[in-house]
């Protein structure tokens, strides 16, 4: 292959770097609080677990990236978008399984229980699978009659598989998948509604995952081929070669300039490589700007609580809000409170025998311990003397814990007690980048024109 060929494949496979750079951060961001959304409280993954979690979500990544590039249907031959997809979706998989790594030892520290053993590289050959398997649908997808000849195939293995007394086959292995059967006394697959089941189960009978969810693409994409070769109009389908107009979706499903900001090459046509970002691109950057506000607390508190090390859990001094607690220091140092179950805690400050008040710095997002009573972290104090002091909180009803401060590894730390400010800068980073980046851009398209 030359090198535009090359160049043209990559492009055709990732048109837009940043976008993929910016869902895999998402989804790396998230993925503690969605494993940890219908746990009990205080429940924590360990390393294996998130592990585990970045496998499905690089296959997941792979298999889209590979079947939208293999649905471009590019001049080259079906072996040489192979290898291109194999190449792209294992560079993928590779740096969204080694940042996945380094965030849960660096950044959000969580235990490490038993070896990982051959997990990554496990995980790095079901990517490329997913990849190739991508390629295929995606180079298919406008042929109905070999996908459903495809489907087709994976019906007569699973009935040779039954009839030569095989266990397990591309299909049966399916309710292992959903119910998780083999394990009864565990709580069922993905079916329990809960994302960690879900996901190990699945990890541990991803060829069950991947055909089933093979085989619901091929009667998709089939029937979807089928529409649109109904006559629907004179022309036929309509293939777009360039970029929708008026913002709307191009071809490779985001947010397009509108036609007017388009630059131009002197034919009139649209100058390649030149694509300057249209007003709808205000709306995402609001859009991320409030989806960031109301995300970041929830993955920074869940980040703090699956980062936490040993926490003697009820351990310190309670009382019923309204009333003190009084404890003694014998070193200056940190005492934080716990909301014990329901309990709203408000207005809390701590005073020293000799007058100092010191008041309580709120933490970011919400970290819950325990089990079978929930410890909600509401703040910490910065107690500047050893000596005796009182602390007092305010609220309706319940009662509060005073105790040493959680240990909490990694950056999310320090993230955890900052400035509530800082969180809202987190948060609305993402949108304030585009929207800077789409204002800078078409203010210099507006001074291209004018110079014009």
């Amino acid at each position: 292959m030359s090198g535009w060929a090359l160049r043209h494949a990559a492009r055709s496979l990732l048109p837009r770097p940043g976008r993929v750079i910016g869902v895999a951060t998402a989804a790396l961001l998230l993925t503690l609080p969605v494993l940890d959304a219908t746990r009990r409280t205080g429940w924590r993954a360990d390393l294996r677990t998130v592990t585990t979690a970045s496998v499905l979500v690089a296959s997941v990544g792979a298999f889209l990236l590979a079947a939208r590039y293999g649905a471009r249907r590019p001049a080259d031959r079906l072996s040489v978008r192979l290898a291109v997809g194999l190449c792209g979706t294992g560079l993928l998989a590779v740096g969204y399984l080694a940042a996945a790594q380094l965030y849960h030892r660096l950044v959000v520290p969580v235990a490490v229980d038993g070896a990982l053993h051959a997990l990554p590289g496990r995980g790095l050959a079901l990517a490329l699978l997913a990849g190739a398997f991508g390629v295929a649908l995606g180079a298919l997808w406008r042929q109905p009659a070999v996908l459903a000849l495809l489907l087709a195939v994976l019906a007569l293995a699973e009935l040779s598989s039954r009839r030569s007394g095989v266990r397990v086959g591309p299909f049966s292995a399916a309710p292992a998948w959903l119910f998780g059967v083999g394990q009864p006394h565990d709580v069922p697959g993905c079916v329990s509604a809960v994302p960690a089941e879900c996901v190990t189960w699945t990890y541990r009978h991803w060829p069950a995952g991947l055909v089933l969810a093979g085989g619901v693409l091929v009667a998709v994409l089939a029937a979807a081929g089928s529409a649109a070769r109904r006559p629907g109009g004179a022309g036929g389908p309509v293939v777009s070669t360039g970029r929708a107009v008026d913002g709307g979706p191009g071809l490779d499903g985001g947010p397009a300039g509108c036609a007017e900001d388009q630059p131009h090459d002197a034919a009139g046509g649209p100058a390649a490589g030149r694509v300057v970002p249209g007003r709808r691109w205000y709306v995402w950057a609001v859009g991320l700007i409030v989806a960031g506000l109301a995300l970041a607390p929830v993955v920074i508190g869940t980040g703090a609580l699956h980062a936490t090390g040993d926490l003697a859990e009820g351990i310190g001094t309670s009382a019923t809000v309204g009333s003190v607690a009084e404890l003694p220091m014998a070193d200056a140092g940190r005492l934080a409170v716990f909301a014990i179950g329901p309990t709203e805690v408000r207005d809390c400050h701590a005073v020293s025998g000799d007058g100092t008040r010191v008041d309580l710095s709120p933490v970011l997002g919400t970290v819950r311990y325990g089990d079978s009573v929930s410890y909600r972290w509401v703040g910490t104090f910065g107690v500047p003397a050893p000596g005796r002091w009182t602390v007092a909180c305010s609220g309706d009803e319940g009662e509060y814990l005073v105790a040493g401060s959680p240990q909490v590894g990694g950056l999310v730390g320090r993230l955890v007690e900052a400035p509530r400010p800082v969180g809202w800068l987190l948060g609305a980073l993402p949108g304030l980048l585009v929207g800077g980046y789409t204002a800078l851009a078409r203010h210099r398209r507006t001074g291209q024109v004018d110079g014009e």
